[in-house]
């Protein structure tokens, strides 16, 4: 299995984390994997059999996808309240669903189908979405308030308490929580949650224990494991198995790429 990432221009990269692609090369069968929450939502393309468009909205919960021994895949992940410029509608509407891009946009979807079909490998099809989503982009406006409040909640990765970004957003508590399911998908109490488990991932290839859980922000271990069964339907312990046992679709060093 091959997975790969590349960054977005200058111009994309306050709405776009990354493009990406993965390709299973049919050898044996790729089984199934565990797709984290990361507060992002995706275009997909599928280029199994054809040009396959959707919009894979913010999760709540993971998700454990089958994944076939000839798969095709490149994509846009948009950081989280990043796609709201482009797809112009609530995007708590999206949470936790899977949706064809062409009920959506039905004529852009159609152009970005022929050509994403015409491009002659990754490289090329990263560079066309690119230029698809500056097309889209002007005349979208993203909520700033928004952004800032995301922007903190990643940077304290998720040690936030939900009650300050009514100062940083400039406005009351259900203000905040409204803006946030229109930008992002997710609360801002849902969003830190996934923040701290994403930490605390990034820390799992070399703490372990109570060690473990303090140092990503939870209570105790107790705390930990309460939110990993919530957040990934795994206790600690068992995500940690299980990732070394079939690696994880959304990171390079996971895939194998």
């Amino acid at each position: 299995m091959r997975y790969v990432e590349a960054s977005p221009c200058a111009a994309l990269a306050p709405y776009v984390q990354c493009y990406w692609a993965l390709e299973t090369s049919g050898a044996a069968p790729a089984g199934v994997h565990r797709v984290l929450p990361d507060g992002c939502l995706d275009i997909l393309v599928d280029l199994t059999g054809g040009v396959g468009l959707h919009v894979v909205g913010a999760m709540r919960t993971a998700e454990v996808v089958p994944l076939s021994a000839r798969a095709a895949f490149v994509a846009v992940r948009f950081r989280p309240g990043g796609a709201q410029p482009f797809l112009r509608l609530p995007l708590l509407e999206l949470t936790d669903a899977k949706v064809a891009l062409g009920d959506l946009w039905p004529r852009e979807a159609r152009e970005w189908r022929e050509r994403l079909a015409e491009a002659p490998g990754t490289a090329a099809r990263f560079a066309l979405l690119e230029r698809l989503l500056l097309g889209r982009l002007s005349g979208g406006e993203a909520d700033v308030g928004v952004r800032h409040a995301v922007d903190l909640i990643l940077g304290a990765r998720g040690q936030v308490p939900v009650r300050s970004l009514e100062g940083v957003m400039g406005v009351g508590a259900r203000q905040v929580e409204r803006r946030f399911h229109a930008a992002v998908g997710l609360s801002p109490k849902v969003l830190c949650r996934i923040a701290r488990m994403q930490h605390a991932v990034e820390l799992s290839r070399r703490l372990e224990g109570a060690e473990w859980a303090l140092a990503a922000g939870y209570y105790d271990q107790a705390h930990q494991v309460r939110e990993f069964r919530a957040l990934m339907g795994l206790t600690p312990g068992a995500y940690v198995r299980e990732r070394a046992q079939v690696g994880f679709v959304q990171s390079s060093r996971e895939a194998g790429a």
